[in-house]
């Protein structure tokens, strides 16, 4: 029997080192490499449980796992930090604060009665106004959502277009503004050119191409009790996700195209609708760092519909000329969507 285990071992611990390989592909060339990105970290949670099970029935075959987990070693450093100690003596002078939050069109504060709609704005209101960031990114804004953050009062400055979700709010003065193309309405990407501490410095608020796959998620749940449709579910999921997936990397792309143009330091901020292991993460974090990374802590979840526990919205600022140095998710229940807050410099 543990002959037969180990020959299973051996053959998963292939797809585990090919797996790592793929991770972070070009949908465009092969979609199925990004279905890594998703199960990348049950693929962690198997090898741990794996080399445990080596460990207590036959120490001696726990170096397969061992190994699978060290080839791994770096794609599992994308999905935790610990450098949130590390940075906590950078931010002592003066640090610019933002947060980018995809408030879901504030949905959760609308209610039957009044009073308890002006409840849970105020509420809202209080929250914004503790944490007080200088630049707010925000995602899928509408129309109430606007109304209510400029209720504030903090943000005298802001760039925010009709039917285009993204917007911006800041402290800041805005030299300049515009909006990345991605020829849909409900997935956009805005920037502004703010003067930060004497510095021109570009903020973009993207919003890239989601899954669209919660009623998916839902009916399949649904139905597996029933036993109907659960092969119609999965091939109705995958054909969605290979389309969302391949549109969510060309947009990736725009953006890094448009920014790397850009002259000045950039910050993106923003939902990527993936995770660290996508193509789209690669593609951005090739010039940009990654706040989490930088002086985050644990595994930063900032999802939580769904399909809870992903991290797919971050602040990312300029190699060069952007140090990060705080980097916080808060748990709120005022989206299906964590805010990240960053305090950062503007180097030199």
């Amino acid at each position: 029997m543990l002959r037969f285990l180990l020959a299973l071992n051996i053959v998963w611990s292939f797809l585990c080192i090919l797996m790592y390989f793929i991770v972070g592909a070009d949908p465009s060339i092969f979609w199925m490499f990004s279905i890594a990105s998703l199960i990348l970290p049950v693929v962690f949670l198997i090898n741990i449980l794996i080399l445990l099970f080596w460990l207590v029935f036959k120490w001696q075959n726990a170096w397969l796992p061992f190994i699978c987990l060290l080839a791994g070693w770096n794609p599992f450093f994308l999905m935790f930090s610990f450098g949130e100690n590390s940075n906590a003596n950078k931010c002592q002078k003066d640090p610019v604060s933002i947060m980018s939050y995809n408030v879901y069109g504030l949905k959760q504060l609308k209610d039957t009665t009044q009073a308890m709609a002006e409840m849970k704005k105020n509420k809202f209101i209080s929250f914004i106004r503790q944490y007080d960031p200088d630049i707010l990114c925000v995602q899928e804004d509408n129309f109430f959502a606007d109304e209510v953050i400029n209720r504030s009062g903090i943000y005298p400055y802001f760039h925010y277009m009709i039917q285009h979700g993204a917007a911006i709010y800041s402290r800041f003065p805005i030299l300049d503004k515009g909006r990345i193309d991605f020829g849909t309405r409900t997935n956009s990407c805005l920037w502004v050119d703010a003067l930060i501490q004497g510095r021109t410095v570009r903020v973009y608020s993207l919003h890239l191409q989601s899954n669209q796959l919660a009623r998916e998620i839902s009916a399949l749940q649904k139905e597996e009790q029933q036993g109907k449709g659960f092969l119609n579910n999965i091939r109705r999921m995958l054909s969605k996700y290979k389309k969302n997936t391949i549109v969510r990397s060309h947009q990736a792309k725009l953006v890094t195209d448009h920014a790397m143009q850009s002259e000045k330091p950039c910050i993106i901020a923003g939902d990527l609708n993936d995770t660290p292991f996508s193509h789209c993460y690669k593609l951005l974090t090739k010039h940009w760092n990654d706040s989490f990374l930088e002086c985050g802590s644990g595994l930063g979840t900032t999802f939580a519909g769904a399909l809870p526990g992903l991290r797919i919205d971050y602040i990312l600022g300029d190699q060069n000329s952007i140090s990060f140095c705080t980097h916080k998710v808060f748990q709120t229940s005022f989206s299906d969507h964590h805010p990240v807050f960053v305090k950062f410099y503007v180097k030199g």
